[in-house]
Parts: structure tokens; sequence; C-alpha cells
């Protein structure tokens, strides 16, 4: 995220009415983050599903005002480049108001991944746990997650990842607004440890949204200088 981002959300967190009119639709995407999650909880029977950085298909639905499950898997674009595929996430989020403005969740999540692609190491496993702290509204907010990674391969031993991100959302126009990411593992999983960061925008209706946006992270070419990856998600909502 960039110096004026951040101003401008600081901003439109600490004066009411700056970064949203009152008659707007509600933000259909305020859970998620462009890869991330917030603390804001889905309505009981809302939810999405559809295709996020074009890899991974998504679903996720409100069991409650505070409850929701979440489902993942790059199987149908494994499916066109790939003979031996398998991959498959899932978990729960538990969101709880602790002010107005501030919600917490947590969570948990696992799943698994087998591919033929050169330098996919094979069947991997992970398991993670979370907590999300976020401030703000639907329209413009600050979230903080820590989660901890535990990744396994077959026949090798496992290794656990910490990984903090921070990432925010304004909304700056009825059908559109800004989000960015910046996460930073300290400690060493299956590979080294890595950054990354994302920035994009956002555009909505009450029953849609898309994200385009790019990812640079020092990990994706194994070498000092960051690869910069563009990337589009398409999401369907229902309520």
């Amino acid at each position: 995220m960039t110096p004026r981002f951040i101003c401008l959300l600081l901003l439109s967190l600490a004066v009411p009415g700056t970064s949203a009119a009152g008659d707007w639709f509600e933000n259909p995407a305020r859970t998620r983050g462009l890869l991330g999650s917030t603390a804001l909880p889905l309505h009981a029977g809302e939810g999405f599903i559809g295709q996020q950085a074009f890899f991974f298909t998504v679903a996720e639905v409100g069991l409650s005002e505070r409850v929701s499950l979440h489902a993942a898997t790059a199987t149908p674009f494994q499916l066109v480049y790939s003979e031996r595929i398998f991959s498959l996430m899932g978990g729960i989020k538990v969101s709880t108001p602790l002010s107005g403005k501030l919600h917490l969740a947590f969570g948990a999540q696992g799943g698994s991944y087998d591919s033929d692609f050169p330098g996919s190491l094979g069947p991997h496993n992970a398991v993670a746990a979370y907590g999300t702290l976020t401030y703000g509204t639907a329209d413009a907010n600050l979230s903080l997650t820590v989660q901890p990674i535990y990744v396994w391969a077959r026949d090798q031993y496992g290794g656990l990842m910490v990984l903090p991100m921070l990432g925010g959302f304004l909304r700056v126009g009825e059908h559109w607004g800004f989000a960015g990411e910046l996460a930073l593992s300290p400690v060493e999983a299956m590979a080294d440890p890595f950054a990354f960061a994302t920035a994009g925008a956002r555009f909505m209706g009450p029953r849609w949204s898309v994200d385009l946006g790019v990812l640079a992270g020092t990990q994706l070419q194994h070498q000092d200088t960051p690869a910069i990856v563009p990337g589009a998600t398409f999401l369907f909502h229902w309520r």
C-alpha cells in the first residue's frame, strides 16, 4: 500500500461520512481483501462463489450472523495443464463485534494440494489457525491477521510458518475502491522466509465484485529482485 492510500484510509476511518454516501448498497466483498480476509462477517444465508486470482475456485456461506464456512480448490485450473491433480481447502470463521467499528475473527482451515507441475514437489498438506482484527466499516477498514501455518509434504518433515498480514480497503465511489495487503513471514516453512504485497482496485455491484491488481514477492522467482504478477478475481454474491 502506498503512503497516500494509507493516509486516505486513516482519514476515512476517523471522519464519519468521508468514504461513503448513505444510500450506497452494502459492500458485498466487505469480508475479503485481495488475498486475505477481514474480520467483518457475512449475514446468515449470504455467500459468494467465483474465481480468485484466476487460479482458485472459492466459495463462502454465512451459517449465522457470526459464523461462516469457506472452501477453495485449484482443480478446474489444474485440469487444463496437469494429469495428476488434487487440491481442496476448507475452513471455518467466527466473527464477533468488539465495538461499532472494531471486529475480531478467528478460525481454522486446512487442505491438500497435489500436482505434477514442474517444481511443485508433489503432495503437500497444510493446517492453519488465524486471528484477524479489523477496524473500520465495510467501506473503509484496516485489518491485521496473524496466521501460524504448518506445512508438510509426503516423506518429508514439516515446518511451521507464521504469516502476519496487514490489509486495507477504501471505497471511493459507489461501485469501486482500492485495496492492498502487505505480508512478511519471519519463520521458514517448506522454503525460505518470504514477503509479498498486493495492490489493486475493486469494482462491485450488489451481487458481484471484480478485483484487478498485482502481487509482488521475492519468493516467486527464488531471487532477490521482486517478481510482479497480475491477477483478477471474479465473484458472484447472493443474499
